[in-house]
């Protein structure tokens, strides 16, 4: 008898931690689906265009006003695809995931449609940059984008391994060493992988209370010292150099600031970048990743659906925030508290599900779809309806820009701003963005018009 129940109890954990880790995996594909219609617009576009970011928005009646790249409804974008690089490769071979990711990676970037960056359904500079350099890892030349992208390569690893360990926060440091080098993306991949596990670990309905935030907080401090010290060991010409605890030093001071944790951090990572961050929802790994936290411990109400619904209200870099968001609370709340119609409305949601299921069992499926052809595919559906919902003057402004970015992005790719110290030329992009910006503005449609 007393085996018996120690049976159905061993169960009944292992059903919560599957409910969890998948919904963890699919809340992290839904909220970057979801967030990428909003992608680089304000909070103000937002409200005006769209209402509220509680489902998967179409973005084919703003075509041409504003926004030049198609998003496919319901369709992830590149966040989620290097997580299932990285996920695949798991599953693939977990002793040598890092040779397969970055296989995957490379891969994923040969041959796509025009305009697109091989299969990959973004334009950032950040990412081409650090794929090229996968030829040259033997030379140590890699990228150094701290944008927040490569965070999300921890989501697969912390499922799989299901709980923290040291082996986990060595895989998170090495697999975000394969992307890029910059300290504060390392050490924010680690945290990712850590605050995956943790969320894991607690009650599905917990309504967080002070301490338990503290508790959470304090911890994943500790976890930030410990990667800034590891980094530090690795690489000791870095000694000296700002911001070698700028991440542990935002988490120590998020409790204490509370409602007004979104207006301070900007200001405080300011101090060090080198370009300006002046939203906490900006694609900067030192403010999206501590809003993506602070979105999750203190959401207006309790829920998977709340509170990535809030999250989005943010703007500019929903994408990435959504997928963290997603993630951070599929791992809270369990798959069964995401809404039913997210859940189908998702575009490959069979796949998303199964990958979600193997990483769960640590072992992959025979029915999974070949990662490169299934993102080939979808990528390529994805660049038809686009050609489709063109207008005859966003296909002439294609031509003349085939890699210019979301005009409603307001931060640019980090090659195209100026230093703030060459004042001249900060003040003409300034006045310049200020212009477009205006011109934007006159084209934008209310929500009754959609």
């Amino acid at each position: 008898m007393i085996y018996n129940l120690y049976a159905i109890c061993r169960l009944v954990v292992n059903n919560i931690s599957r409910d969890k880790i998948i919904g963890s995996w699919f809340g992290m594909a839904v909220g970057d689906a979801m967030g990428r219609s909003a992608k680089g617009l304000k909070p103000a576009a937002i409200r005006q265009i769209f209402g509220t970011m509680d489902d998967f928005k179409d973005v084919r009646p703003i075509m041409g006003k504003g926004i030049t790249n198609y998003r496919m409804q319901g369709l992830y974008g590149t966040p989620t695809q290097c997580a299932l690089a990285v996920g695949d490769a798991l599953l693939k071979n977990k002793k040598q995931f890092l040779q397969e990711s970055a296989e995957n990676f490379q891969q994923l970037a040969k041959a796509g449609p025009e305009g697109y960056f091989g299969v990959y359904r973004n334009h950032s500079a950040c990412l081409w940059r650090a794929v090229d350099l996968l030829d040259y890892r033997e030379e140590e030349q890699v990228s150094d984008s701290s944008t927040s992208l490569f965070t999300l390569l921890a989501v697969p690893l912390a499922l799989f391994q299901g709980r923290w360990s040291k082996t986990l926060a060595r895989q998170c440091f090495d697999a975000c060493l394969l992307m890029s080098r910059n300290r504060f993306e390392v050490v924010g991949t680690v945290l990712t992988g850590f605050l995956v596990t943790r969320f894991l670990a607690l009650p599905s309905e917990e309504n967080f209370s002070s301490s338990a935030s503290a508790d959470i907080l304090q911890e994943a401090q500790e976890i930030c010292q410990q990667a800034e010290a590891e980094y530090l060991q690795r690489f000791p010409e870095t000694e000296g150099e700002k911001g070698s605890n700028a991440l542990s030093g935002i988490l120590k001071n998020m409790a204490d600031k509370s409602a007004d944790f979104p207006q301070w951090l900007p200001e405080h990572a300011n101090t060090f970048t080198k370009l300006e961050i002046r939203h906490p929802s900006q694609g900067f790994v030192l403010t999206l990743l501590p809003l993506a936290l602070h979105c999750v411990l203190s959401p207006p109400e309790s829920g998977f659906a709340s509170t990535l619904t809030h999250s989005l209200s943010h703007g500019r870099e929903t994408e990435m925030l959504g997928a963290l968001v997603g993630a951070f609370a599929g791992a809270l709340y369990g798959f069964d508290k995401i809404p039913a119609d997210w859940k189908s409305g998702l575009v490959n949601a069979k796949e998303i599900r199964l990958r979600a299921e193997a990483l769960s069992a640590r072992r992959g499926k025979k029915e999974q779809k070949d990662l490169f052809n299934m993102e080939a595919a979808l990528t390529a559906k994805e660049f038809e309806e686009g050609k489709r919902c063109l207008t005859k003057e966003t296909k002439k402004s294609s031509r003349i820009q085939m890699q210019s970015l979301d005009l409603w992005d307001e931060e640019e790719e980090e090659s195209s701003v100026p230093s703030k110290e060459d004042r001249a030329q900060w003040r003409k992009f300034q006045k310049e963005k200020t212009k477009s910006k205006r011109d934007r503005r006159k084209n934008i449609p209310s929500p009754d018009d959609l």
